[in-house]
């Protein structure tokens, strides 16, 4: 009987594997808005510049709500973002001429922000995990002409040569909160999609059709 017991805990899927599966259709749907915007020919940096503006303003909501509970709050110590996204708007501001209007954007009170912590770990699963894509993009976007090094590139550059470290380190602070948080499962994931859910209608904004 005990060894059936150990199978099972065994066999079932740790928090990583089920929030890869279970937000599978919504990452997908995100990748595939932002391949339209991002990898155009040439790059519309008027629609790059709203979406860092929408960016910013979503981050800056989400960021002040995981500040708000104990364990995230720790962790966002050193994974703000606000400052990534501050200076690819000076950048693009400053050295491109660009300047776009806050038309368009979202309302604060349509979104979906975490009502609780494990939620909150939800979020910042979809913020830390947008990370490793980042890297993709920022290797496609670096031959564009209107940008030097990582000028204009900073939020997509995110942690750098750190970032695989930075991934391993959140993955194991999560594991660490579900097994201190039995039955969390469920809302992680739930805030997991209510993120992507709200980065799918902030880039429906500036989509290329």
């Amino acid at each position: 009987m005990t060894d059936n017991v150990t199978a099972c805990k065994v066999a079932k899927p740790d928090i990583a594997t089920r929030l890869r599966r279970e937000t599978r259709d919504a990452h997908c749907q995100i990748e595939a808005v932002m391949s339209d915007l991002l990898f155009a020919t040439p790059l519309d940096l008027q629609a790059y510049q709203h979406m860092l503006k929408l960016h910013r303003s979503y981050y800056e909501l989400v960021e002040a709500k995981l500040g708000q509970f104990h364990t995230t709050a720790a962790m966002m110590r050193e994974r703000c973002k606000l400052s990534w996204l501050d200076s690819d708007i000076r950048y693009l501001k400053k050295d491109c001429g660009q300047s776009v209007s806050d038309h368009g954007s979202y309302a604060s009170e349509a979104l979906e922000l975490p009502e609780n912590e494990a939620q909150a770990w939800g979020f910042l699963y979809v913020f830390e995990g947008a990370t490793l894509g980042g890297g993709h993009i920022l290797d496609r976007l670096r031959h564009q002409p209107h940008f030097k090094g990582r000028s204009g590139l900073r939020f997509f550059h995110s942690y750098g040569p750190k970032t695989p470290a930075m991934w391993r380190e959140f993955q194991l602070s999560l594991q660490q909160f579900v097994a201190a948080n039995p039955g969390s499962e469920k809302q992680i994931i739930n805030g997991a999609n209510l993120s992507f859910s709200n980065m799918y209608a902030l880039m429906k904004g500036v989509r290329v059709d």
